[in-house]
Order: structure tokens, then sequence, then C-alpha cells
């Protein structure tokens, strides 16, 4: 009997089945189909709806004869109370928890797990219905692991707009690339995303996170509300910081600890207080072959210091604690590879910056758990103006852009729906600041998932700050308390090797008092082949003193 060689092509094919849309889902019912998209991925019928999981997408369910209904847990739930990351249990005790308090119970108890994961709850229909029950989709906190849907061919829910449109037939959406256009001339520099509802497909939503979907399937067609469960109570401000230190630390080492037993622990690591933290949470539970990663642009050494003291803050870091670190070089994937054809058919519409998630998949092990400290200034600031103005379309796009005049058709486009949709009223954030809410859900529900993905190609992205009740203890604190980060300081100071008073001076994140402004001195002794150049320019031009011709 001979042994069968694997062809180039095939083995190209299991490398890009692999990566796209890594760790993902498509879920549908009705009339949805699946795309050819799914076609190489595991299939489970479960109830009414059938769930295509990417092959390292983590499947958990529990159902009993006399019980309420079906639990599905898809990817890495995690419940700190009970000091467990065994998905199976949690799923168990999420039907257990539905069985004895009702639907809102257990949505209550699904609302505070960690980890990164989405449930779907399926009531048991009696033999003779002739339809299924309410269909109830929640996402983890921060909807980490996003969920997307469309009724336009009866239901379909994924992780990527990609998938549900496949499912439905949905087109590309171009008002989605006018808007995306349009908000990078608004704001040349820093972070876009496509605002409120709008996805990248036509009929395509997004399940904004503190937010659930009632799914009604009749036939072959379906029925969706969008409703928000958060939050339960309102916010209660807490000036016992002593108290909220100790519950923040205590929170926060349990589930960095939790996460670390799901595969081998890396951190991703750079000078900032977010992600010393989640170091100082996961070092007592690294292990032997665990290390810590940055990423490095060569181009970005040559425009400021920025990024080079990422890299020398983090390893310098990283060995006063005894933990490798590696440093991942920032680069393109060359046009026809592999990781270009994973990133085109995960967004085959909207192409983002692919440096990091290259790296990553090319540099690093893909037998791993990645930290990743995204999410922290939902529990610090952000968002640092806070005016007193009314929630708006306006305010919401000035938000977004730091811009006061775009025009008012354009503020429509982006926010008009959206506060209906997320029922985004001071009465329903319930005495939380409107700003550290929008950032939650706009902000890391519409870009977040993108960061995440990047990730997901190649291992599993986990954020130790995603976790509802851990952002409630930080939310506690007065604002002032939170802009100056009381609580990262304190788990650092658990760690001393990691605290800010043992960096070396020139390594410290906190700006000088004053500012000097950058000269052609610095210029030169950044770049000093530039040298003759000057030299030269220099001997062209009148000279009243002959200091002025002193080079440094």
């Amino acid at each position: 009997m001979t042994e069968r060689t694997v062809s180039e092509d095939e083995e190209r094919e299991r490398l890009v089945v692999d990566g796209a849309f890594g760790c993902g889902y498509l879920v549908r019912g009705g009339a949805a189909s699946a795309p050819d998209l799914v076609d190489r991925w595991p299939v489970h019928r479960l109830g009414a709806l059938t769930y295509h999981l990417h092959p390292r997408t983590r499947l958990q369910t529990a159902v009993r004869a006399h019980g309420p209904g079906r639990v599905v847990l898809l990817g890495h739930p995690v419940d700190v109370d009970a000091g467990t990351a065994d998905g199976q249990a949690v799923c168990e005790t999420a039907l257990d928890t539905w069985a004895a308090g009702g639907l809102a119970a257990a949505v209550r108890y699904l609302a505070y797990l960690g980890g990164r994961w989405t449930a779907v709850l399926e009531p048991l229909s009696a033999p003779d219905a002739e339809v299924p029950g309410e269909i109830t989709v929640v996402p983890d906190c921060q909807a980490t692991q996003a969920v997307f849907y469309s009724t336009r061919a009866g239901i379909a829910l994924g992780s990527q707009p990609a998938l549900v449109a496949g499912a439905v037939g949905a087109d590309p959406n171009p008002a989605s690339v006018r808007m995306m256009s349009d908000l990078r001339a608004a704001r040349p520099r820093g972070v876009v995303f496509l605002p409120g509802t709008m996805t990248t497909h036509e009929d395509v939503l997004p399940l904004v996170p503190n937010h659930l979907l009632r799914i009604r399937l009749g036939g072959r067609s379906a029925a969706v509300g969008h409703e928000r469960f958060w939050p339960f109570q309102d916010r209660v401000e807490i000036t016992d910081t002593s108290r909220v230190i100790d519950e923040f630390v205590d929170y926060f080492r349990e589930h960095t600890r939790l996460l670390c037993t799901i595969d081998r622990p890396v951190v991703s690591l750079t000078g900032g207080r977010d992600s010393r933290t989640t170091l100082a949470a996961a070092l007592p539970h690294l292990r032997r072959d665990s290390f810590t990663f940055t990423y490095y642009n060569p181009r970005d050494g040559l425009v400021g210091e920025g990024a080079p003291l990422d890299v020398f803050t983090a390893n310098a870091l990283s060995a006063s604690v005894g933990v490798q670190h590696r440093v991942l070089r920032w680069r393109q994937p060359p046009e026809g590879s592999v990781f270009a054809e994973i990133y085109d058919r995960t967004y085959p519409v909207r192409r983002g910056s692919t440096g990091a998630a290259h790296a990553m998949w090319a540099d690093l092990p893909h037998d791993l758990v990645h930290l990743q400290s995204i999410g922290a200034e939902l529990g610090t600031t952000f968002y640092t103006v806070r005016p007193d103005a009314p929630l708006t379309p306006h305010r919401l796009m000035e938000i977004v852009t730091g811009r006061s005049d775009l025009p008012a058709e354009l503020e429509q486009q982006a926010f008009g729906d959206y506060l209906d949709y997320a029922q985004f009223t001071p009465s329903a954030i319930g005495g939380y600041d409107y700003h550290d809410v929008f950032y939650w859900e706009q902000r890391m529900g519409k870009w977040g998932y993108l960061k995440y993905q990047d990730g997901d190609f190649a291992h599993r992205m986990l954020m130790p700050f995603n976790a509802r009740g851990l952002i409630e203890i930080m939310q506690s604190l007065p604002y002032a308390q939170r802009a100056d980060k009381v609580l990262l300081r304190a788990m650092l100071a658990t760690v001393p090797a990691l605290s800010d008073a043992h960096l070396p001076a020139h390594l410290r994140p906190d700006p000088p008092p004053e500012e000097q402004a950058i000269t052609w001195r610095d210029l030169v002794h950044a770049r000093p082949h530039v040298r003759p150049r000057i030299r030269s320019a220099l001997d062209r031009v009148p000279l009243r003193r002959s200091s002025d011709r002193s080079m440094p």
C-alpha cells in the first residue's frame, strides 16, 4: 500500500482554510444556505439551526429531555466566580440556571462570564409546535467574538460579515466604502471604523455589545429583535479606593489565571501600563516556553522614538522578570502568498492593515493563547473630552472624528438609526457615562473585533480585560482616579520590576514636563547619513557668521 502524497495545492488550501476566518463560525436557519466559504468546515445540526464551525472553533452544548432547552457555547467561556475554564461545565451551569431561574437568569449568568465566546439558547419545542420557540443569542462582554446577522433569507449569524452575506446572498455595501473614505478625509490620522449599524455588506447588521438577539423562525423566514440587556442595575460610584483596588486585583488575577490554563500563554507587550498589567497578572502562570512579544515596523523608527522605545522597554521588562522576549517585524505579506489569500478570503470587500496579522501568522507558533490588553481603557478612560452635550448623531460623530463641522447628512448616515437600534439613551444606560458606553459598544464592537481576528488567523487571542464584572469594578471609581489609572498602578505594584519606578528614566511612559521642539540637529543625530548632504547645502549658502556652519 503506497502512502498518498499531498500536493502543493492541497497543502496551500489546508493552510488557507486553517487561517481564513480563524476560530469563526456561521449559524443558519430557514432559507439561509451554506456558502462555499465553509465547504471544509465541520457541520453540526442542533435543534432548528445548523452550525458551521471553523476547524479551530470550540463547541460546547448542553440539553436535557425535560429541561428548558439547549445551550450552545462557541469559543472559550470562563467562569471567574466558579474558578473554571471548563467550557462544558460552564455550559451545564448555564442550562441549570435557565431551568432554575428562567431565561433572564441564564442571560445574566452568561453576561458575567469572562473569556471569549458566543451563546445560543434555543428552547425545546413541543412535538406538535408548528414553529420553534424564540432563540436568544448573547455575546461576550465586548462582543470580542463578533456576531453579525441578516434575515434577508431565513437567519444567518456569523463572526464576519462576509460569512453572513454568503449565506443570504447579500452584496457588498457601497455606502460603507464611501463612509470610510469620508471618515478618513475628516480624520487623516488615527483610528476610523464603520460607525453605527453599518457593515461591509448590505442587509448585514452587527450585534452590539451589551445587547442580545431574539430570533423567531417561521418556516423559511425569520424575525429578529435587537435588545439591550445591560446595565442590570444603575451605576454606583465607590470612593473607597482601597476596597476597589482589592476587588480589581483579585478579579483580574483570577480571570488571567483561568485564561492561562486554556493553552500555552504568551503576552503582547509594550511599554504601556495596560500590557504591563496583563504581564503582572499572568507572570505566575507562564510556562517555561511562554514569552512576550512586540511588533516593530522599521519605518516607524524613522519618524519617531515611540516604536523603538516600545521594543526596548518590553525587552527590559521581560528580562527583569525572567521571560523570553521576541520582536516581530511588522510587514505586508507578499502578493499571492498564502497569508494574502487568507486575508482576502476573510475580508473580500474592505482590506485594512495586514502587517501585524501577517507577522503573527508567519513568526509565532500556532499552538498558543495570546493575551492581548485591548479593553483596559473601558475601565480607565479613553475619551477625555466630555462636554455636557446631549446624545445626538452630531455628538457621536464629534466623538469619532474630533470634528464638529461635518455635514449633517454624513452624521445621519453614520448614526441616524443607531440611538434607537442600541436603545442608547441616558435612562437606558443607568448612570454610566455615555462616553464610556459608546467606547465599549462602538469602538470595541466595530473596530476591536478586527484586531482580535488578526490574532485568530494563527492562534487564539484572549483578553484579560474582557469581563463584565471587572469593567464594572473599574468604572465604579470616580473619573479622576480612573484617568490616573490607580487600579493598574496597584496591580503593577504587586510586581515591582514592572512598575514605572523601576524603569530606566528614558523608558518611563510619562512624558517630560516640557516637550522640546524637534530641530534639524535632532534629525541629523537620528540619521547621520544626511550630514554630508547638509554640509554640501551649507557650503552653497552665504553665511554671515562662521558659527552658523557648525555641525553637531
